[in-house]
C-alpha cells in the first residue's frame, strides 16, 4: 500500500504540475493577441521605409547673350563722299590716258625687243586703265557694294606697278618734267586707292558687327526656348514590336492542278 500510494502521488503531483504550466503558456498568448505592437499604435512613429537615393542635377544658369545693336550699313563716308571720291578716280584716269597719248616710244633709239616690251606694257596699262573705269562706274551706282568697291580697288592696284615702269622709261628717254607728271598721276591713284581701302574696311567693320549680333541674337532665342519649353515635353512612350507578315505559300496541289487555268480549260 505503501508503495501505491507514492505512485500515485508522484502522478499527481506531475499532473498538477503539466496543467499548471499549460495554463500560463494559454494566458501569455493571450495577452500578446490583445496588446498590439508599439509600431502598430502609431504608425508616424514607424521606422521610414528606404528609399532609392537619387542624383539631383542643376542646370547651370544661363548666360545672358549680349542684344545686337542697330549699325547703319553705310561705312565711315556717306554716299556723296563716295561719289566725290569716285570722281576723283575717274580725273585720274582721264589723266593718265591724256599722258599715255603723248607718249612716242617709236622715236625712241631702243632694240626691236625692248621697244615691243614697252609698247606691250603701254597696251596693257591702257586696258587696265579701261577696267578700272568700268569697276569704277558701277561703284558709283551702288557705293554701298563691297564686291564692286573691292573690284574698283584691285583694279587701281594693277594700274600703279605698270605706271611707275612707264615713267621709269619715260624718264631714260624723255624729259624729267614729262616723266614727273606720270609719277605725280600715279601717286593721286595711290592716295585715292588708300581712301576706297578705309571706306571698304568699315564696310568689312559693320558687317562683322552685324553678323555678332544676330549670333547674340539666336543663342538668347534658343535659350528662351528651352527655359520657356522645360517641364512640357511629354515623355517618350515605348512602342510596340510589329510583327512582319509573312506572305502565305500556295500548296503544290493547288499550283499542280490549276497552273494559270490552264487545266481547267484542258477539262472543257
Amino acid at each position: 500500500m505503501t508503495l501505491l500510494n507514492k505512485i500515485g502521488r508522484i502522478i499527481l503531483f506531475s499532473a498538477v504540475l503539466f496543467f499548471g504550466t499549460r495554463a500560463d503558456m494559454i494566458q501569455a498568448a493571450s495577452q500578446g493577441r490583445q496588446t498590439p505592437h508599439p509600431a502598430a499604435q502609431n504608425p508616424s512613429t514607424a521606422a521610414p521605409s528606404q528609399e532609392i537615393p537619387t542624383q539631383k542635377i542643376d542646370l547651370p544658369p544661363a548666360s545672358q547673350a549680349q542684344p545686337a545693336t542697330d549699325i547703319k550699313q553705310t561705312g565711315s563716308m556717306t554716299a556723296a563722299d563716295v561719289q566725290a571720291l569716285l570722281t576723283k578716280v575717274r580725273f585720274s584716269e582721264y589723266r593718265i590716258n591724256d599722258l599715255l597719248t603723248d607718249v612716242h616710244s617709236d622715236r625712241w633709239k631702243l632694240p626691236g625687243a625692248t621697244l615691243e616690251s614697252f609698247n606691250q606694257t603701254l597696251k596693257t596699262l591702257r586696258a587696265q586703265v579701261g577696267t578700272l573705269g568700268e569697276w569704277r562706274a558701277q561703284f558709283e551706282k551702288r557705293t554701298d557694294s563691297m564686291y564692286l568697291g573691292f573690284q574698283t580697288f584691285a583694279a587701281i592696284n594693277s594700274v600703279l606697278p605698270r605706271l611707275n615702269g612707264v615713267a621709269k622709261s619715260i624718264g631714260e628717254h624723255e624729259t624729267p618734267g614729262y616723266a614727273a607728271q606720270f609719277s605725280r598721276a600715279g601717286d593721286q591713284l595711290f592716295d585715292l586707292q588708300e581712301s576706297i581701302g578705309d571706306y571698304l574696311a568699315s564696310l568689312l567693320h559693320n558687317q562683322d558687327q552685324l553678323l555678332v549680333g544676330f549670333e547674340n541674337n539666336l543663342t538668347a532665342c534658343q535659350q528662351n526656348l528651352s527655359a520657356a519649353m522645360r517641364g512640357q515635353a511629354q515623355r517618350a512612350k515605348p512602342m510596340k514590336n510589329s510583327r512582319m507578315g509573312r506572305p502565305q505559300r500556295r500548296s503544290a496541289k493547288h499550283t499542280q492542278g490549276n497552273p494559270g487555268g490552264s487545266g481547267s480549260k484542258a477539262k472543257k
